[in-house]
């Protein structure tokens, strides 16, 4: 029988008959799971039906190094601390000598589009006169040491701090010319941000770590607040920005909530796997249960307390000492990734999707990893995928949990 002889009719489902024919036989459990562990050399991989009970368990007791995928827990917390409705805040004050002292708590998206809606505001409060900034860091210790963090231009290792805009990076670039520009339509260039382009070759555009000198974030914080503020006509007589903190010489004249509630913000968190907003929650929290300044000891106390005494997990079987899985003292077995994806299943449309599956990666230097939900016709299905090795086989053990 020739092809070019069947009617057109009938050719696709003859082709789709035979194509079916060709396919091998769907894999049994059994075979799946064998080939999962064919696939760990050494990690753990967990997954849950629709209700709860395990499906595959392989090495549920080892424990392993979580990378970014401990972002989950960071914001499942953070959801139950501060609530849903939670806002970050920057409070605005005046003096008699017409300084606006902004004072930050910690609002990890204080960005150019919130700066402006920060400085509409104040506009409205009728502020005739400014000559002078100043910034209040004074919520957070001057002296984070997150571990893990490197002093690199990489952005994700950019530092913390309780008044920072825009990730403390600058988005640059340069036209074919050589002229400097904002890779950012919402961001006005600044003097900081023009001095720093000055590296980059013409016709590119990279994204700047200031946190090698913490003197540049405040001074790029400073200017991009003068700026906006000209921009929305605000009466900005001078040029200069200093440090200063809030006292009873000031009257508070505006305090400023960001425009995203709290899932909104976790959602950026765990898209883009920041690992500045997810350590500036980790150090919100512990300065909202503890009282500020913000270290680094606080947040991990009422961590320990949160993850000892109502998740009731032994330091045996997890270990979290900062809150983005930057660190690699971060340590933690399946049997207790996968409860944390229980709890988290109201929360599951706060992850990204993947072949319409929600799932958050981890990555670091021998660590790949996956966390997150199989969608099925009957719910969803929790799973963790976690490999401390060379060889990063996440992708095919995930194809194989789908069709479990």
């Amino acid at each position: 029988m020739q092809l070019n002889r069947i009617p057109a009719r009938l050719l696709v489902p003859a082709l789709a008959a035979l194509f079916f024919f060709a396919l091998p036989p769907p894999a049994t459990s059994a075979e799946s799971l064998t080939a999962i562990r064919s696939l760990v050399e050494n990690g753990s991989v967990m997954l849950n039906d629709e209700n709860g009970a395990a499906l595959v368990a392989i090495n549920p007791d080892k424990l392993c190094i979580p990378a970014s995928i401990i972002k989950i827990l960071t914001a499942e917390i953070a959801l139950d601390l501060l609530g849903p409705e939670f806002r970050f805040k920057t409070e605005c004050y005046t003096n008699c000598k017409y300084c606006l002292v902004i004072k930050g708590f910690g609002d990890p998206y204080l960005i150019s589009d919130e700066l402006r809606n920060l400085a509409r505001q104040l506009k409205g409060k009728g502020l005739a006169r400014i000559d002078r900034i100043s910034l209040d860091h004074s919520y957070f210790s001057d002296d984070l040491t997150i571990p893990g963090i490197s002093k690199t231009s990489n952005p994700y290792d950019a530092l913390n701090g309780a008044l920072v805009v825009n990730f403390n990076t600058i988005n640059v670039g340069k036209d074919a010319s050589g002229k400097v520009f904002s890779a950012e339509e919402e961001t006005p260039l600044t003097p900081l941000a023009v001095d720093k382009a000055a590296s980059i070759a013409p016709g590119t555009k990279q994204r700047i770590n200031l946190s090698a000198q913490r003197a540049d974030c405040n001074q790029y914080a400073g200017e991009l607040l003068l700026t906006i503020l000209r921009e929305q006509g605000l009466a900005v007589t001078g040029n200069t920005v200093g440090e200063a903190t809030a006292d009873s010489n000031h009257s508070p004249v505006y305090t400023h909530y960001n425009s995203r509630p709290l899932p909104e913000v976790l959602q950026g968190l765990l898209k883009y796997s920041n690992n500045f907003i997810a350590n500036q929650i980790f150090l919100a929290i512990g300065a909202q249960r503890e009282g500020g300044p913000a270290t680094m000891q606080k947040s991990r106390n009422v961590f320990e307390k949160y993850i000892r005494t109502k998740l009731h997990i032994p330091e045996t079987e997890l270990v979290m000492v900062e809150g983005s899985g930057i660190s690699r003292d971060n340590q933690v077995t399946g049997n207790v990734m996968i409860s944390i994806m229980e709890r988290f299943k109201p929360h599951a449309a706060l992850l990204t999707p993947k072949n319409g599956h929600p799932l958050k990666s981890g990555t670091l230097n021998g660590v790949s990893n996956y966390a997150g939900y199989i969608k099925t016709a009957k719910g969803l299905r929790p799973f963790v995928i976690m490999l401390n090795q060379e060889k990063n086989n996440r992708d095919m053990i995930f194809k194989l949990l789908e069709g479990y």
